[in-house]
Formats: C-alpha cells, sequence, structure tokens
C-alpha cells in the first residue's frame, strides 16, 4: 500500500502500527477525520470477516454521494449568484433610500427585515445541516430525518446502511444477541451502537422483535416481514441483501429528485425577493405621494 500511495506513506505506516498494538480500528479512523458511521461500519467488518463486501458497498455510496453533490453544485451555481448579487443591491438600495428620504418608511422597513430574516434562517438553516451531516452520530441523524425537504431522504440513507448491516451479520451467523454484543462496543453514540443498545434493552424486558421493529424510525417496517418468515439466518440475510439493494435504488431516484427540485426552489426565493425589492422601491414613493 505504501508503494501504491506515496503521498500517504507515513500515514499507513502508523495506522499499520497502532493496528498492531491493539489499537481498535474505528478509534484509529476518527482520529483520521473519518464519520462515526463509517468509522464503525469498517471496524464491524473487519470483526465479522466482511471488510471487502463493506468497503464495496462504502465506495458505492461514496461514488452515489459525489455524482449527487456534482449535479447540486452545477444546480445552485446560478441561483447563487444571483442571490449574492441581490444582497448586494438590497444593502445598496437601504443605503440609498436611507439617504434620499431622509425618513424611516415603517412598511419598507418591514421588507428589508422580512428579507433579511429569510436569508439569514436560510444560512443557518443550511449550516446546520452541513454540520449535522458531518457528525452523523444517532442523534445528529434523528435530528436530520425531521428536517423538511431532505427528511426522508436522510431516512433512507441510515434505513440502507442498517438494513446492509443486518444482511452481513446475519450471513455470517450472527443471531440477534451476538448482533447486539458487537454493536454495542462499536464507538459511543454512533448509529450502530445506540440502536444495538436500546434493542438489547428491550429484549431484556420481553418485547418481541417486531415491535422493536416498528419502534424503531431507523429499520424500515419490512424487516418484520422478513423475521416472520421462518427462514434460517443465512436465508433472512440473503433476503435482507435484497432489500438493501431496493432502498439504495430508492435512494437514489429520491436524491435524483432532491437535486433536480432545488434550482426552481431557488428561483421562486429569487422572484420572491425581487418582489420585495420592488415594494421597499415604490412604498416610499407611495408614501411620498400620499403628502403631496
Amino acid at each position: 500500500m505504501p508503494v501504491i500511495w506515496s503521498d500517504g506513506k507515513n500515514c499507513i505506516q502508523n495506522l499499520d502500527k497502532k493496528i498492531e498494538n491493539g489499537a481498535n480500528l474505528g478509534d484509529i479512523l476518527l482520529e483520521l477525520g473519518f464519520s462515526k458511521n463509517i468509522a464503525v461500519q469498517l471496524n464491524m467488518a473487519l470483526l465479522q470477516g466482511g471488510l471487502i463486501e463493506c468497503l464495496k458497498q462504502l465506495t458505492q455510496l461514496i461514488r452515489l454521494k459525489n455524482k449527487q453533490l456534482k449535479k447540486l453544485r452545477a444546480e445552485l451555481a446560478y441561483p447563487i449568484l444571483l442571490i449574492i448579487m441581490m444582497i448586494f443591491l438590497l444593502i445598496a438600495m437601504q443605503t440609498f433610500l436611507k439617504t434620499e428620504t431622509q425618513a424611516s418608511d415603517w412598511s419598507s422597513d418591514l421588507v428589508f427585515t422580512l428579507l433579511v430574516v429569510v436569508i439569514a434562517s436560510l444560512v443557518f438553516y443550511s449550516i446546520r445541516i452541513v454540520y449535522l451531516l458531518r457528525k452523523q452520530d444517532y442523534n445528529s441523524l434523528a435530528k436530520l430525518s425531521k428536517y423538511p425537504i431532505i427528511g426522508q431522504t436522510i431516512l433512507l440513507y441510515v434505513q440502507y446502511l442498517l438494513v446492509y448491516d443486518v444482511s452481513i451479520l446475519l450471513s455470517n451467523g450472527f443471531s440477534l444477541q451476538q448482533m447486539c454484543k458487537l454493536t454495542s462496543k462499536q464507538e459511543e453514540g454512533s448509529l450502530q451502537e445506540v440502536i444495538g443498545t436500546k434493542i438489547s434493552q428491550e429484549l431484556q424486558k420481553g418485547k418481541s422483535i417486531d415491535d422493536l421493529i416498528n419502534n424503531e424510525i431507523f429499520l424500515p417496517n419490512s424487516l418484520v416481514l422478513l423475521t416472520t418468515t421462518g427462514s434460517d439466518r443465512k436465508e433472512i440475510g440473503k433476503r435482507s441483501l435484497v432489500l438493501g439493494k431496493t432502498l439504495y435504488y430508492e435512494l437514489n431516484l429520491k436524491l435524483n429528485k432532491l437535486v433536480v427540485n432545488v434550482q426552481p426552489v431557488c428561483f421562486l426565493f429569487i422572484g420572491a425577493c425581487i418582489l420585495g425589492m420592488y415594494l421597499k422601491i415604490l412604498m416610499p414613493m407611495y408614501s411620498m405621494m400620499q403628502t403631496i
């Protein structure tokens, strides 16, 4: 590996030494800047012997993400340029009108304030989403799943990851108790650790698997059908893998739809801002005409 990736030679050698000394792969990956979700998935894959399959799945997801991000940048390039120009125009217009009229008009000031609040809210909303996406722990993903517009896409993404993990573990002969034991040892607060701990606690209280699946938002209800078939673990694992592929297909469609709808929404927002600017100009003129 150091021969292929010469720039990261020192990083690979340090990684190799830490693993030889018994360090947890998940902790090492977190130190290198990987998200909790990826770190836990790779650590679990290493422990269960499915590292190659896990890497293939993560590669597929990363390619999909990069593809959609590329589309999103292309869709947003022109609207963002227009929004930036409008912000400067709005500030210049506010300054000009204040200087020329020498009087404060509450209606035009209200329009300006509303536009500023809307723009600031959108900026805060975007920054918040990026921050939570980078964390990718259970609490962050739970919050994102409740957000408008992107919530359902996040939910599909998490369901796909969990169904894939379940399918691999079942294919390797893991029981539900063994899966809970494995996930509870992962990074604290991670998606897998929280769900594994919750399921383990609920099982001890005597709850059924069907109730556990129905009560957890990140576990698709389709899993209930798989658990009631009466098949062995490996067969359920194969069916879970098929379900995972279906969820991946739905995720791809959802992302495409989300990206395509971004530009029209941006132009609607720009149209509302233009209308606000016209009101900002015309309202002081209307007030002046009333005094004549």
